[in-house]
């Protein structure tokens, strides 16, 4: 059995979720209580999208079943310093939360760990926790899938070699963050991934994660890929054609701390084919979830709700006074 780690300040752990995501993200966070070893407090704040009062209570009992001590805070993101972004289907407003972190937080938190709720967790974050961010504005783990700024035509940075990027700069993932909250506001780094973004929007396809490499520009400290095992590794049928010598990859397909669904198919999904899937409902089911899955009447539901929803988008100008053309 693992030992607990002594720490003596609290753990900052901070993750952002809409009523959408609530579902996962808490599992992700049972999935952190289940493994944590430490003396310290576990301080985590939610970046609250909007959240259900309802929802939220259901979220707290869930972690209050873990019986590990832990403080829950909610927080509202100021919205109005989001306008103008980028959006898609997959990446609403809550996608850039993660820069109002530092603004969030008290100023005496010179640090936090962000984890996205498509996440679980298996190692000991006390263990991460420990890890020296020195100088650097966060430690990460590079992409699998765009491991390089320049990486699969544009799949990285679109135009990095109008920024002046070195093509061999490495490119993170932003799923998984130890952040440097002292750094990130001296240099005002939100607000400048923030302008990024708007300036270079017809370019963005990850959201802030692309304003964050962009912005960094390399000053970022890497981390084992254990801490955030994405999807790729189980594209590989040996390590002799993965990009990982044999320890290291038999080590992060057998003993992930951490594993990201990165692909747009979540394992909450019914056609999810995630070798991990099964561990994503186990921890799912120590909450008030328990038993959730993804049936049949439920896609139908979804469906119906979108069809409905186009319906009265449609019909929002005959309702303002306005006809169709």
């Amino acid at each position: 059995m693992q030992q607990p780690i002594a720490i003596d300040e609290p753990i900052a752990l901070v993750c952002s979720a809409d009523e959408n995501y609530a579902m996962p993200m808490a599992a992700m966070l049972c999935s952190v209580l289940a493994n944590l070893k430490t003396n310290a407090p576990l301080m985590i704040s939610v970046l609250d999208g909007n959240m259900r009062p309802t929802t939220r209570q259901k979220v707290l009992r869930s972690l209050q079943a873990q019986q590990v001590p832990f403080h829950l805070s909610w927080l509202q993101p100021d919205h109005t310093v989001l306008q103008g972004l980028p959006l898609s289907r997959h990446y609403t407003l809550a996608a850039y939360y993660r820069l109002l972190i530092p603004e969030a937080l008290p100023a005496n938190f010179n640090k936090a760990i962000y984890l996205d709720c498509d996440i679980i967790v298996q190692g000991n974050l006390a263990a991460l926790w420990q890890l020296e961010v020195g100088d650097h504005y966060v430690l990460a783990v590079q992409d699998d899938y765009q491991p390089l700024v320049s990486s699969r035509g544009g799949c990285g940075l679109r135009n990095y070699q109008e920024l002046g990027l070195d093509p061999e700069q490495p490119y993170f993932n932003s799923g998984l963050l130890v952040m440097n909250l002292k750094k990130w506001r001296e240099d005002a780094i939100g607000r400048k991934v923030l302008e990024f973004s708007r300036q270079n929007w017809a370019y963005i396809q990850n959201a802030d994660q692309d304003g964050l490499n962009a912005v960094f520009r390399g000053r970022w400290g890497k981390l084992s890929e254990q801490w955030n095992q994405m999807p790729g590794i189980y594209n590989y049928t040996s390590w002799q054609e993965s990009p990982y010598d044999a320890i290291a990859f038999q080590s992060l397909r057998d003993n992930p701390y951490v594993i990201h669904f990165t692909n747009a198919v979540k394992p909450w999904h019914h056609h999810c084919q995630h070798p991990a899937r099964a561990l994503f409902f186990a921890y799912l089911d120590r909450t008030v979830w328990k038993g959730w899955r993804d049936t049949l009447w439920r896609r139908i539901n979804r469906k119906v709700k979108k069809i409905l929803h186009r319906f009265h988008k449609r019909l929002k100008p005959i309702t303002s006074g306005k006809t169709i053309e």
